[in-house]
């Protein structure tokens, strides 16, 4: 397997990764009622706990304002934002809000000269909203509808804007530094940031009294901070080594696949037939990224970053 298509897998398993996380953490929200900042700062500082015992990153050396801004802004934003989306509403309607990332992302790449439209871009992209939208949405004779409160669809935007920042910022770092260098480094300064809030909603918090409510609590909490922060976040990185931001994009909308598969899965919400055209298009994008010959348009002196 070349380099580009490492890269597209590696992308595609942590968005995938991120479609798990995003139903366990509705359960851990919405029927545990844990507060969303708490969450934040755990799966922030957990994951950066256990990237410096296993992976070891060098220390940044200065620390920069383009770092901090990416660690902020784009690493908490994002999860803060999509989480109270999540909370707002479900796991389907929120990733549908955060994936309007992707038309931002190909906005702007477009505009700065980092991609050329042409017809495989009208393709892939179009594949891929047209899959989302029949994954998360539903359809009847009064016409398509999501489940949306104000502050959902609010905090779901600001989602799409902090992935966008997100994906777009990461790749000045992942030319010059490993995927674990940039995720160990951001996770610990945003955990630090939020710590203060976190610790503060979790202070009123109650654990589960109920039998077996205390353990299954631990476990999704622990299931994102591995499967859904670590693993998913550093995965996703990687990817964007060889890869475009908007290439990233369309290999990251493999999550809401996972999503409805899971919630169909562990919350038992039934799959239509047009969730199921909806996942084939989103495949097809993907297969059709990976089917691709030209190369990802990086730098090709590894300098720096300001």
């Amino acid at each position: 397997m070349d380099e580009r298509r490492a890269s597209i897998a590696a992308a595609v398993t942590g968005s995938a990764l991120w479609g798990f996380s995003g139903t366990a953490a509705q359960v851990v929200l919405q029927q545990f009622e844990f507060p969303v900042w708490g969450l934040v700062t755990i799966r922030m500082l957990g994951a950066a706990s256990l990237m410096l015992v296993f992976a070891r990153p060098r220390w940044p050396r200065p620390w920069t304002w383009s770092f901090a801004s990416l660690a902020i802004f784009g690493l908490v934003g994002s999860q803060v934002t999509y989480l109270e989306a999540l909370f707002y509403s479900n796991v389907t309607t929120a990733t549908l809000l955060q994936f309007l990332f992707l038309p931002m992302v190909a906005g702007y790449e477009l505009a700065t000269g980092a991609i050329r439209w042409s017809a495989r871009w009208a393709v892939l992209l179009t594949l891929a909203a047209a899959g989302t939208v029949l994954l998360v949405g539903t359809f009847s004779s009064a016409g398509f509808s999501i489940l949306i409160t104000p502050l959902g669809f609010v905090f779901g935007l600001l989602s799409a804007v902090g992935g966008a920042y997100y994906t777009i910022a990461t790749r000045r770092f992942v030319q010059t530094e490993s995927p674990q260098w940039v995720t160990t480094w951001g996770f610990l300064l945003g955990g630090t940031v939020t710590a203060p809030l976190g610790v503060w909603s979790l202070v009123g918090y109650r654990w589960p009294s109920a039998h077996g409510g205390a353990p299954l609590l631990a476990g999704l909490i622990l299931f994102v901070v591995i499967a859904g922060t670590l693993l998913a976040f550093t995965l996703f990185v990687f990817g964007l080594r060889r890869l475009t931001a908007t290439e990233g994009g369309v290999a990251a909308s493999f999550e809401p696949i996972v999503a409805a598969a899971a919630g169909f899965a562990i919350l038992g919400v039934a799959l239509t037939p047009l969730q199921y055209v909806g996942g084939a298009l989103i495949v097809t994008a993907v297969v059709l990224l990976g089917a691709s010959t030209r190369e990802a348009s990086v730098p090709s002196k590894r300098t720096r970053p300001p």
